[in-house]
């Protein structure tokens, strides 16, 4: 099976894959990963190969531009002690963590390679933390924490993975430089990515084509990414800080064309790489599995259940002792930001899941060392990471919502009651506005007065969404009005479909015009009719 017949596979298993997903209320993205698992294993069926620098450079970086784009700066800033207590403490941390556990129960492995197992496997996948905690309805802040550390820790993790693998080649390893060299890169790729995103979105403003502009936002997370890594720099930092740039400044310099368009585009290409990155790792249990002995994979599995489990409570036991310490030894801290609730510690330690970059990290590892000696426990090194990737995932995915239903930690209300207040207040300042507008326009009293009618109408119906009985006051009046507006969009539809069959109007028109029936009919279904 070729690249081109194994990536149409991988697309068709992954969507039929949704509605079954959909059935089980499972997460797609394990399902994906158990699913290929399952399906990889079945005899005659040719082995996938994952290469690690297609997952470094051409699945991460637009994961991470994405999930950095849509981040709230001012929440990232606001929880920016969580979030590097997380991305760089929690990351030494379960290193060190795993590298000692594991000598002890496979003393076989050098304390360098436990220390390298410790870093492919320490940091929670950018990929796994967007995809699965936003469906959860969790808290904001617990979504704001674990996007941001997902966003960050992986520049850490792989940065140790580096200086891990370079003191197993070359048999030396210098803690000075491996310190200067990791702020040195944590800062030369911030600076790269602000000045990429800075003259990326100067380009954008130029282009003025919607396809061109939206291919141009596709290209600036891969240029970003190689331009750092090629300059020595963090990669992933670059991508981070560019991504957040420009969430923070094109929406307003782009069209509304462009903004939907982008949007679609993005959410599809994402899907299609998460697709891909899930359902990778579960076909490439067959090739790890084959490069080791059979009489001892029974032995490694418990091994990796273990160390998975290690991990895990490495996560929690820092979580906690984090948010205490930090209060105790700076009470500034507590006063500013008190102590969360076991609940909430306990249910932000639990989502420690991991992905895709830990798995191309373990697979990156060479072959043989610099002396021309063959890298021994490489296999047992894969296998372990992929055992920590598979338990990380599903047990978190499946257990999760009923850990946030049990905590009362589930946030059903929170977005809804945002989104009324902001449509509430948005509407508000229309009427001033409004009337200056009319007056510079010499627009009739009578026709002002009668749009400014239809404004009230949605503000007191919009109003009701603040109420403790949201929808128990809707004005009958507008939802008669909304069920007109959808029955005439119906109507339009059915009679451009009879003019194209007909051959009344040419394809292009009959297109153009049914996108903006399909915009008007997203626009009648929401509060903003």
């Amino acid at each position: 099976m070729n690249f081109i017949e194994a990536a149409i596979f991988i697309l068709f298993f992954a969507v039929i894959s949704v509605p079954i997903a959909n059935r089980f209320r499972l997460p797609l993205e394990v399902f994906l990963v158990i699913g290929s698992c399952l399906i990889s294993l079945a005899p005659g069926l040719p082995a996938f190969e994952v290469n690690p620098r297609l997952v470094f450079y051409l699945f991460l970086p637009p994961i991470l531009f994405h999930a950095a784009y849509f981040i709230s700066w001012r929440d990232f800033k606001l929880n920016i002690r969580v979030i590097s207590l997380l991305a760089f403490g929690l990351v030494l941390f379960t290193m060190v963590t795993v590298a000692f556990v594991t000598k002890l129960i496979l003393p076989q492995l050098s304390l360098a390679e436990c220390f390298l197992l410790g870093a492919i496997i320490s940091p929670t996948d950018a990929a796994s933390a967007t995809a699965i905690i936003k469906k959860l309805q969790a808290p904001r802040r617990l979504v704001t924490i674990l996007e941001g550390e997902s966003l960050v820790n992986d520049a850490t993790a792989l940065i140790l993975f580096r200086f891990s693998l370079i003191a197993i080649v070359s048999g030396s390893f210098s803690m000075p430089v491996a310190i200067t060299q990791f702020i040195t890169s944590t800062v030369s790729g911030a600076c790269v990515g602000f000045a990429i995103g800075m003259v990326s979105v100067r380009i954008l403003q130029k282009i003025h084509s919607v396809a061109a502009e939206t291919t141009f936002t596709f290209i600036v997370p891969l240029i970003t990414y190689l331009a750092a890594e090629n300059l020595h720099a963090s990669g992933v930092i670059a991508v981070v800080v560019c991504g957040i740039y420009f969430g923070m400044r094109l929406p307003e310099l782009i069209s509304s064309k462009t903004r939907i368009h982008s949007k679609v585009s993005w959410n599809t290409f994402i899907f299609i790489i998460n697709c891909f990155a899930f359902a990778l790792i579960g076909f490439e249990l067959p090739r790890i599995l084959k490069n080791l002995p059979s009489h001892e994979i029974g032995h490694f599995v418990l091994y990796g259940i273990f160390i998975s489990l290690v991990v895990i409570l490495a996560r929690l036991l820092w979580v906690y002792i984090a948010a205490y310490l930090s209060r105790i030894l700076f009470p500034f801290i507590a006063r500013k930001d008190p102590m969360p609730s076991l609940r909430a510690l306990i249910t932000l330690g639990w989502c420690g899941m991991r992905g895709i970059v830990s798995l191309a990290s373990a697979l990156s590892l060479p072959m043989f060392l610099a002396s021309n000696t063959a890298f021994a426990n490489r296999n047992l090194i894969i296998f372990l990471t992929y055992c920590v990737i598979v338990v990380t995932l599903t047990i978190p995915s499946f257990t999760l919502p009923a850990l946030l239903r049990y905590f009362k930690l589930v946030d059903y209300d929170n977005k809804l009651k945002q989104e009324s207040l902001a449509r509430v207040r948005s509407l508000e300042g229309i009427n001033c506005e409004l009337y200056r507008f009319a007056q510079n326009e010499k627009i009739p009293d009578a026709l002002l007065h009668e749009f400014q009618n239809q404004i009230d109408r949605r503000i007191k119906v919009i109003q009701t969404q603040l109420s403790e009985t949201p929808y128990s006051t809707l004005n009958g009046e507008y939802q008669y009005i909304k069920k007109l507006a959808l029955a005439a969009i119906d109507s339009e539809r059915a009679t451009l479909l009879k003019l194209r069959k007909l051959g009344e109007i040419h394809e292009e028109v009959f297109n153009m015009l049914l996108d903006e029936l399909d915009l008007e009919e997203v626009r009648a279904k929401t509060l903003r009719l």
